[in-house]
């Protein structure tokens, strides 16, 4: 019988250890750190606004395509104190020692690397952002993440962590370099981090921010040198209207264009092949080239057009490009546009829009895209409400007030979602409820009675006998 009790007492220790480890621990659980990072993060910048970017290098010396790769980032760079995650995924391929920048805003067209936008919102207070390989043993087999490299900050000196540029123009640059001025880190999460901010007189250069400023220099390759004269280069046998790629020497330092609004679906029928369009926004005071650079549609299936050299946007201007000037067309039914520069990296991207309705247009505004009744072509975006939108409200009979949850939402006309076609959030842990621990607790003393149960049947009847000796001696 002895012996019977230890080992029940033993699982009931087991039982609630385990119990205790199944709430505290966060999934997933298994994560493998690379043996050298194929993906290193060489530039961090995080703000309190939009502006934030990351910028991963290609250590190897073959193309990585990007799917295959997601940023998981955590709002604190210590664990326990960290209230919420996110996974980003990302899309592109980067060519051999590369670079590939995961950003929320316009951006300098300085440098040939691959553009991936995304709302970010990382917090500017602390954090940490890991860069996870994932691979699969087999088909249907499982999926073992593989840590490339990570790094957390913090906005004031802290353990573990980067301590974040005091200027919202700094940003921190990746150290130790080799001799091609790339990041040589062998091991995730090693070396060090420098301030450096862009050059006042040149923001395509980088320096540093003592006193004194010196010149700080990358392995990212401008698209175009500011010293060399502009040229072409037309080889022996080819079409004299098909040139090599190249970046306009007026766009060098120049933000680039954002998409700003799309028609999918104009009044009417029978017209979307000529009255269908997508608009540009230039940012910049200068005007911008957008010889060579292409305009495309679609998602699953995409079309593109090419702007003809010579085609420009004045600065801060609007410019809507109808279907049928450039034959492209717009899925009443779902899609997205982009922007293209004339090597094939996307540089400005519009949310992924739903079933249009129409007379519709997808707009963006204060960094968020709506359906607004009021399409403005060529103008700055007026976001307005349907009419019949607010006809739901006056039905009292068939109103009923419900409290909000994450489950309902009102129908809003002009309401998003913050995901955009550039990447997806998924919750990288799986929280248990502490009620898990108390239903194990409950289990082991259910167990823990039955195999007591004999004893506690003994304890029973010597209560009862002295219970009743006690009124017979009274009597």
């Amino acid at each position: 019988m002895r012996r019977i009790k230890q080992i029940a007492w033993a699982v009931v220790g087991i039982a609630v250890f385990g119990g205790m480890l199944i709430v505290q621990k966060p999934f997933p659980s298994r994560v493998e750190a690379a043996n050298t990072p194929s993906l290193v993060i060489s530039q961090l910048k995080i703000t309190s606004s939009n502006g934030q970017f990351v910028t991963l290098y290609n250590a190897t010396n073959a193309a990585l395509d990007m799917s295959k790769f997601q940023l998981e980032y955590f709002n604190n760079y210590d664990l326990s104190k960290a209230t919420s995650s996110r996974l980003v995924s990302l899309s592109g391929v980067v060519p051999p020692h590369g670079y590939f920048i995961i950003n929320d805003n316009a951006m300098q067209l300085c440098f040939q690397l691959t553009i991936n936008s995304a709302s970010l919102g990382f917090s500017s207070t602390a954090g940490l952002i890991e860069i996870l390989a994932f691979n699969q043993t087999s088909v249907g087999g499982s999926v073992v993440p593989e840590l490339e490299d990570y790094v957390g900050w913090s906005k004031t000196a802290a353990v573990g962590a980067q301590t974040l540029p005091s200027s919202t123009n700094s940003f921190l640059l990746r150290q130790p370099v080799n001799a091609q001025n790339n990041p040589n880190i062998l091991i995730p999460g090693a070396g060090t981090w420098q301030t450096v901010q862009p050059d006042l007189a040149n923001p395509c250069n980088l320096v540093t921010t003592t006193l004194v400023p010196t010149t700080v220099k990358t392995g990212l390759n401008q698209l175009l040198p500011s010293s060399d004269a502009p040229a072409t280069i037309i080889f022996a046998g080819e079409d004299s209207g098909q040139i090599a790629a190249s970046l306009p020497a007026t766009d060098i330092g120049l933000m680039s264009p954002s998409v700003s609004e799309l028609l999918p679906n104009p009044n009417g029928s029978g017209n979307d092949a000529s009255e269908e369009f997508v608009e540009l926004y230039n940012p910049n005071t200068a005007s911008f080239d957008l010889s060579g650079f292409s305009l495309q549609t679609g998602t699953t299936t995409t079309h593109n057009y090419v702007f003809p050299g010579g085609t420009t946007i004045a600065g801060h201007a609007f410019a809507a490009y109808y279907s049928s000037d450039t034959g492209l067309s717009l899925s009443n039914s779902g899609g997205q546009a982009k922007l293209l520069d004339p090597f094939g990296n996307s540089i400005a991207i519009s949310n992924i829009y739903g079933t249009a309705k129409d007379g519709l247009s997808w707009a963006a505004a204060k960094g968020k895209w709506y359906w607004t009744s009021n399409p403005t072509p060529g103008k700055a975006n007026i976001i307005k409400e349907v009419a019949t939108s607010k006809k739901v409200k006056t039905k009292k009979t068939t109103i009923r007030k419900t409290k909000p949850s994450s489950k309902t939402k009102k129908h809003v006309l002009g309401s998003s979602t913050e995901t955009t076609g550039a990447f997806t959030e998924d919750p990288s842990t799986t929280p248990i409820h502490t009620w898990a621990l108390a239903i194990i607790g409950g289990l082991a003393l259910l167990y823990g009675a039955y195999e007591y149960r004999a004893d506690l049947a003994n304890k029973f009847h010597k209560l009862k006998r002295y219970f009743g000796s006690s009124r017979t001696d009274r009597s």
